[in-house]
């Protein structure tokens, strides 16, 4: 609007200096200014609309470069921090409860704590990935029925293929595939060595 008054400012100025001015707009005065001022107008939408869109995608960049740093980190944590890793075929009904699973089961001891043992797993579901866990003071393997309280660690999850146990060579692998809204794929993985007791 400013753009077209700015227009008409113009032209009327130039009309002012004919010799028969009446102090009017042409008809083709005012469709060159609405012409001149719809082109612009479009060329700044477009403009707008274009750095938007940018701004858009690079936070989606952004939101899953986080959620892969930040899966990773806290998974390999909790590894680092374990007593014991278990077999994910050792705690009964936890192969079926579990389709995507990571393979194992993370158990720590904490004398001090209220509950003194936890165990918590990782599996994939809906493009995110969960934690379930169960804190008990019996000593004692729970059922898969007792993990739950489940806890999102990452979404735009699409796909967890290479993540997995080596009992024999005492290594873990993580291997994740991220997606977002512009389509591209990008992948965090990383390979941690097991430094306490293994059960399976």
């Amino acid at each position: 609007m400013l753009v077209y008054g700015f227009l008409c400012l113009y032209l009327k100025r130039i009309g002012l200096n004919r010799k028969n001015n009446n102090g009017g707009f042409s008809l083709i005065e005012i469709l060159l200014a609405l012409a001149i001022g719809s082109i612009i107008f479009i060329s700044m939408y477009s403009i707008l609309d274009f750095t938007l869109t940018g701004s858009k995608l690079a936070d989606m960049e952004d939101e899953i470069l986080l959620n892969g740093q930040y899966a990773l980190e806290h998974i390999k944590r909790e590894i680092r921090e374990a007593d014991e890793i278990i077999g994910l075929h050792k705690i009964e009904g936890a192969e079926d409860k579990y389709d995507n699973n990571f393979g194992f089961v993370i158990k720590k001891y904490n004398e001090t704590a209220s509950y003194k043992y936890n165990y918590s797993t990782y599996y994939f579901e809906n493009n995110k990935i969960w934690r379930d866990a169960f804190n008990t003071n019996v000593d004692k393997l729970p059922r898969a029925a007792n993990l739950k309280g489940s806890n999102e660690i990452a979404e735009y999850v699409i796909s967890i293929e290479g993540t997995g146990i080596d009992f024999d060579s005492k290594l873990i692998r993580l291997s994740f595939t991220f997606k977002g809204e512009a389509g591209k794929e990008r992948r965090f993985e990383t390979q941690l060595g097991i430094r306490c007791p293994i059960l399976y």
